[in-house]
């Protein structure tokens, strides 16, 4: 139906007026239809989606015939993966079809895969918790069931799919990106024919090839997976521009996000990282492990602290004066090297593209004001 069929005012059942008219009820009813209203805060969102903090970066993926998965995939997975799928059809009318106009990609059955990190399966149960929350049905319990894993490769896409319920009592469609580098491949959700909801997975903020992403659909919206333009498998990009570094170039640091004990360190080394920090260092430390032995990175985990120390000027104002800075070396593996007061100037990486102050701001400050003796105010910032 159009506006073009009610042109002369007469809608279905009795409803009357131009097509930019709100209806209102009469009677006892408008009073119904406002109080109504109310109910639509609980009715919860139409689409959302994020970082899933709560999966684990590296899921332990293990498909039948294939193995373990690591993610991101590295271009020989794929293929060997690919080989065990069948590609995607989609249903039309009441018809199952294939045609790689309207899609193009794979898929495994459940009976297929399995996650062997113990950290998947709860981190899916609170998960589940926060989507059941935002789609409005709180109290009541709701169950995440694997459909199918789906590969989508460089050109893969859905044009416009409306789903249906795959189960008895399916509402909602979740879609989990395990840490994947590319471009396009966006998630775009339509009401009423208009985009509604673009879920990027992470690419806008440089988190899709370290974490684990997700979005949320009711089961009857239209939706549509935009192109996937380019595949790039980050170990293999990142195991490049490694082997082809010269002696002479710097050495680069790359800052954590997450602040961390010297306990944990030592006790665990790379293996108390978390979030993006465990993704981004699993990533270096894969790919080194492709280089040639004699063009690995020698990698080390470093305390940095830099202190400040202020002088009170005479209009009573403190003004920063000394600055000095010490680091404490550790191997990977958590074991104390020592540290040094030498003060050296790092090549700092910045995949998130995080200005000075972000990429500082967030790091532990410790301020130490007081009188010391004869001297005069100080104030040190470390």
């Amino acid at each position: 139906m159009s506006d073009d069929d009610f042109a002369k005012g007469k809608w279905p059942f009795g409803g009357e007026g131009e097509p930019d008219d709100v209806p209102v009820p009469s009677g006892a009813a408008a009073q119904i239809s406002d109080v109504l209203a109310r109910a639509d805060e609980q009715a919860g969102e139409y689409s959302f989606g994020g970082q899933a903090d709560s999966l684990p970066a590296a899921p332990g993926l293990v498909v039948d015939e294939v193995g373990s998965i690591p993610v991101p995939i590295t271009a020989e997975q794929a293929e060997k993966l690919i080989e065990q799928c069948k590609k995607s059809p989609f249903g039309h009318n009441f018809e199952t079809k294939m045609d790689e106009t309207v899609r193009q990609s794979w898929q495994l059955e459940p009976t297929q895969v399995r996650f062997e990190n113990m950290a998947w399966q709860s981190g899916l149960e609170k998960l589940r918790d926060v989507i059941a929350d935002r789609l409005g049905y709180e109290d009541i319990p709701l169950q995440c069931v694997l459909y199918k894993l789906l590969v989508y490769g460089e050109g893969g896409h859905f044009v416009k799919p409306q789903d249906t319920e795959k189960e008895d009592g399916m509402i909602a469609t979740l879609v989990v990106q395990l840490p994947s580098s590319h471009e396009g491949g966006d998630l775009v959700v339509y009401r009423g024919g208009e985009v509604r909801h673009r879920h990027d997975f992470g690419k806008a903020d440089g988190t899709s090839a370290f974490l684990p992403h997700y979005a949320v659909h009711y089961a009857d919206a239209e939706h549509a997976l935009e192109k996937k333009v380019h595949d790039r498998p980050l170990s293999e990009d990142l195991a490049n521009l490694i082997g082809n570094m010269e002696d002479d170039d710097e050495p680069f640091a790359l800052l954590l996000a997450h602040e961390y004990t010297a306990k944990s360190i030592q006790d665990l080394g790379t293996g108390a990282l978390k979030g993006v920090d465990s993704a981004r260092v699993h990533a270096l430390e894969e790919a080194n492990a492709l280089v040639p032995t004699a063009k690995q990175l020698r990698l080390f985990i470093v305390h940095l602290a830099h202190k400040i120390e202020y002088d009170m000027d005479r209009s009573m104002n403190w003004e920063p004066g000394e600055r000095t800075e010490s680091i404490h070396w550790y191997w990977i593996s958590g074991e104390s090297l020592g540290r040094t007061r030498k003060s050296t100037a790092f090549n700092f990486l910045n995949p998130g593209q995080e200005t000075l102050s972000q990429l500082w701001a967030p790091h532990g400050i410790m301020k130490e004001d007081g009188y010391m003796g004869n001297e005069g105010p100080t104030r040190n910032t470390k």
